[in-house]
């Protein structure tokens, strides 16, 4: 695990179900340089707009613009960046199966497990440092 390349992040976290965002929150927080939190897709995308990011992990389904949409609007800005989506959704549905035909999108299934999302931050971090 790149550590040093973790703790130098700034991420921006994107989720509507307050007690997941204030646990996975307060996580990240002490692994990351910064890390700035949205309840929905469109605040997500104005806070994507006037701040800088190296990962983005999002939501799929929110009130007010849904991760799809989020992700699409960032898209048109950089089209590199990585995401990390969170979902209920099952692998198999549509909406899973949109985000496998996005680059640089990864998913991982709720309820989120903690270790796992970390390390998929790693996967993330070591594809932008190795290119």
């Amino acid at each position: 695990m790149n550590v040093e390349a973790i703790k130098s992040l700034k991420v921006l976290y994107v989720e509507d179900d307050i007690k997941l965002l204030d646990i996975t929150s307060k996580t990240l927080s002490t692994i990351v340089a910064k890390l700035d939190s949205s309840f929905n897709g469109k605040d997500g995308l104005e806070l994507f707009n006037s701040n800088e990011y190296d990962l983005i992990i999002t939501d799929l389904e929110m009130p007010v613009m849904n991760g799809i949409d989020m992700i699409q609007n960032i898209r048109k800005i950089n089209e590199t960046i990585p995401i990390i989506v969170t979902t209920a959704y099952g692998e198999h549905t549509k909406e899973v199966m949109e985000l496998n035909n996005m680059a640089n999108v990864k998913y991982i299934m709720k309820p989120v497990d903690i270790m796992l999302l970390i390390k998929m931050v790693d996967e993330c971090i070591s594809k932008i440092i190795n290119g």
